[in-house]
């Protein structure tokens, strides 16, 4: 989920004792009001963020350099979002994320496990192009009338009498009355009347519309494909390409999520299925949709408009309690850092919405036009690491622990069994750090489920699990290259040992602090059953 930055202040700036981000007061707490009232400002952050970040791709960031800049601020998961720009344009984007990966991580010393993922337009609606005439926009006043139309003759030729649109049975499936909201709800438009092929709209709320703009209408499921001919291009990209995730966009039910999986066949298998949920019926169905899924996204603003902006902050906190009950990772989409599009400062508010989904449990937050084509990519991803360091360490992770711990099954398996003895003796003897030695990437998923105050260093020799474990939060993937040792059990330690040197060397693991190690009983996936402490050495450091 997450890796040091070079923003990161290291432990070596603190006295021995010290223990930043841990807030001990307030984190041992026994009731929610202690919790609060021990919170200290004056604390610092911890050194190392748990939270990932996801960030779209677009514009602003097709320089590498750009690219390498956001990696080194601390983006984890890069997005690419396939309903702008063409084949061509996206394939050169993620040769340049690599050739980013390639240059950073030589820089590091290390191969940075970045993820790469791609949303699909899916179901979405989208208007045309503003004629030629009227330049880049055309202004939509209150009270006056446009038409929308599917007619293909207005594709190209949009203005302010005339919008097209760009799924052919929109108008048949529309009712008079119906609102349609346009651009992110910047303007509204009222249904007065219909023809086969065109709406004729009164104008409710007004602005200006460009060209490819998306296209809503609050509590109307079209019924249309899930994934068009488009859509199946770029799934053969996604595959081509070898990319790590693909985002579904408007999953209304775990058929979605299965359709996409028969179409990306054997050859996709290892790609995760993130579901977008952005309807009133994707939540209803979200049980349903976690079954099937590898990952959520809440995008917040159609969610919004479909169940009105003030049903928001239930359905966010319920859909994450639940995802984070499934073990599903889960990240929240939408106006986190608007502002900064073209400020180099955010609004307190945005702070703050960014704190609560943390407090929420959310395991990443998305960047979407902030990066994709604001002003200031780079710093919009440095001031998200930044927030999101404070807001873990307000994080009750006592209670989240012990709210998990009741509603896991008995009996558990041995992973759990042993995850649930690594995050208590990481509580107990303030440990630094989890370090997980891995293969499938499973026992520290199951580990980062009970949310340890500390960061979980997963050591995998597949670096496509380790780009995965990205979707998680407080995992650090960390790709294991060097050849097996002849005996497993100095393999094992062997990595052990390469886990906390590095750590040490990225300034979050002191000489002297507690290590819990999780690891199998013998070679292969599927074995993990043991928990042991160690303390890091002198020795460790060379």
């Amino acid at each position: 989920m997450v890796w040091p930055t070079e923003f990161d202040v290291k432990l070596d700036e603190y006295d021995a004792m010290d223990l930043p981000g841990q807030q001990l007061q307030s984190a041992q707490a026994n009731t929610t009001l202690d919790h609060i009232l021990n919170l200290n400002i004056s604390a610092p952050a911890g050194c190392q963020r748990l939270t990932g970040i996801v960030s779209f791709m677009g514009k602003s960031t097709y320089d590498v350099e750009v690219m390498e800049k956001m990696i080194a601020a601390g983006m984890n998961i890069a997005l690419l979002n396939l309903s702008f720009g063409n084949k061509d344009e996206h394939m050169e984007t993620i040769k340049n994320l690599r050739e980013a990966v390639k240059s950073y991580s030589i820089k590091c010393g290390k191969k940075y496990p970045l993820a790469i993922g791609a949303r699909l337009p899916g179901r979405k609606i989208r208007t045309g192009s503003i004629a030629d005439t009227y330049g880049d926009s055309v202004e939509l006043k209150t009270g006056e009338v446009v038409r929308l139309t599917t007619d293909e003759t207005y594709r190209d030729r949009c203005s302010n009498y005339t919008v097209y649109i760009d799924f052919m049975h929109f108008a048949e499936q529309m009712d008079k009355g119906n609102l349609v909201l346009l651009d992110n709800e910047t303007i509204k438009l009222k249904v007065e009347m219909i023809s086969a092929t065109t709406l004729t709209c009164k104008v409710e709320r007004g602005g200006f519309l460009g060209s490819y703009k998306d296209v809503f209408v609050p509590n109307v499921t079209f019924d249309m494909p899930n994934y068009s001919e488009h859509d199946k291009e770029y799934i053969d990209m996604a595959i081509h390409m070898q990319l790590d995730i693909l985002v579904a966009s408007f999953v209304n039910s775990s058929n979605t999520i299965t359709e996409l999986r028969l179409l990306m066949g054997e050859k996709g298998k290892k790609i995760a299925i993130v579901a977008n949920i952005q309807t009133i019926q994707g939540f209803h169905n979200f049980d349903d949709i976690l079954s099937a899924a590898n990952g959520i996204m809440i995008t917040r603003q159609e969610l919004g408009s479909d169940i009105t902006p003030k049903k928001l902050v239930i359905a966010q906190k319920n859909m994450i309690a639940r995802a984070n009950m499934a073990n599903i990772p889960i990240c929240v989409s939408a106006h986190l850092l608007s502002s900064m599009r073209h400020n180099s400062i955010p609004l307190r508010a945005e702070l703050l919405d960014i704190a609560n989904c943390i407090l929420d449990g959310a395991d990443a937050l998305v960047l979407s036009a902030e990066t994709a084509v604001g002003d200031y990519p780079v710093d919009t991803v440095e001031c998200m690491a930044t927030t999101c360091k404070e807001a873990e360490a307000c994080v009750w992770t006592k209670q989240v622990f012990h709210d998990m711990f009741d509603k896991t099954t008995q009996p558990c398996d041995q992973a759990t069994g042993t995850a649930l003895a690594a995050v208590i003796a990481a509580q107990r003897c303030l440990a630094a750090v989890i370090v997980v030695i891995t293969t499938s990437g499973k026992s520290a998923q199951i580990v980062a489920k009970y949310r340890p105050r500390c960061p979980i260093i997963a050591l995998t020799r597949y670096a496509a699990i380790a780009r995965s474990l990205h979707m998680w939060r407080g995992i650090i993937p960390l790709i294991y290259e060097a050849g097996p040792a002849v005996d497993w059990q100095m393999d094992l330690e062997n990595r052990v040992h390469f886990c906390t040197k590095w750590a040490m060397e990225q300034g979050f693991l002191r000489i002297g602090d507690p290590v819990i190690v999780v690891s199998g009983w013998r070679q292969g996936s599927g074995f993990t059953n043991t928990t042991r402490i160690i303390y890091a050495t002198a020795d460790t450091a060379n």
